[in-house]
């Protein structure tokens, strides 16, 4: 049964990434520390799974990757997420589902409140602030897409290149944290072996959302999951 409802939850959150271009951590990560052993394993896996979801979308899509415009991000994340990593490491498994719980809250809210309403200028110190924000919520909750969206839907000029650099950046940063997260312990055989069953979620989430991409309704799809995020966030919040 667990093995079940990790790879249908690996599968939705690929679908939802297929239909906004991020949200697989957000949306796994609601689940993987109720289903799976432990906080250290779920980050893991939901940074890991991460990158098999993204390195498709930015292979295809790579002649359109604006390398200059990730470079300062990329660099800001890896410092900051390194730190919260390793700080993260021995906390308690109840102080992480809490803290995790209280994130989901206020992202949630954030989206379905300001998500539309807030803009950027594309600057240098606009983009070092995204990197920032978005190594913070890596390294604590494996949750970093918001910050990096904001400042990447201001800083391109189609929706190709926001697309492929938003995955060359996931994939990235990911390489990165999950490199980080080996040198402290966290990358087991147990989790090498739920990650080669969570492939199968991956690619069973890419192929439907090829197959259905232009029948979903993306707006209403990250309602509900933004709904469910508040929800799940306060359960989390509660319970520990």
């Amino acid at each position: 049964m667990t093995i079940a409802l990790f790879v249908l939850t690996v599968a939705v959150g690929a679908l939802v990434q297929s239909a906004s271009g991020f949200g697989f951590g957000i949306f796994v990560m609601m689940f993987f520390p109720v289903i799976l052993p432990s906080y250290g394993m779920s980050v893991t896996l939901s940074g890991a799974l991460s990158i098999a979801c993204t390195t498709v979308t930015a292979f295809r899509y790579r002649r359109y990757i604006a390398w200059k415009k990730l470079w300062l991000p990329s660099l800001c994340f890896c410092i900051v997420s390194a730190v919260f990593i390793t700080l993260s490491g021995g906390a308690a498994d109840s102080l992480m589902k809490r803290l995790l719980g209280a994130a989901l809250i206020l992202l949630s809210a954030y989206f379905l409140f300001l998500g539309s309403r807030i803009r950027i200028r594309p600057t240098h110190t606009a983009g070092a602030v995204a990197g920032s924000l978005s190594g913070l919520l890596s390294g604590l909750f494996s949750t970093g897409g918001p910050p990096i969206v904001v400042y990447l839907l201001a800083g391109t000029e189609s929706n190709e290149e926001y697309l492929a650099t938003i995955q060359a950046y996931f994939t990235v940063t990911n390489l990165f944290a999950l490199a980080v997260r080996a040198a402290n312990g966290l990358v087991t055989p147990v989790v090498a072996g739920y990650w080669v069953v969570g492939l199968l979620g991956i690619a069973a989430g890419v192929f439907l959302g090829c197959r259905v991409f232009h029948k979903l309704n993306a707006e209403r799809l990250r309602l509900v999951v933004y709904l469910f995020m508040a929800i799940s966030g306060l359960i989390m919040l509660i319970l520990g």
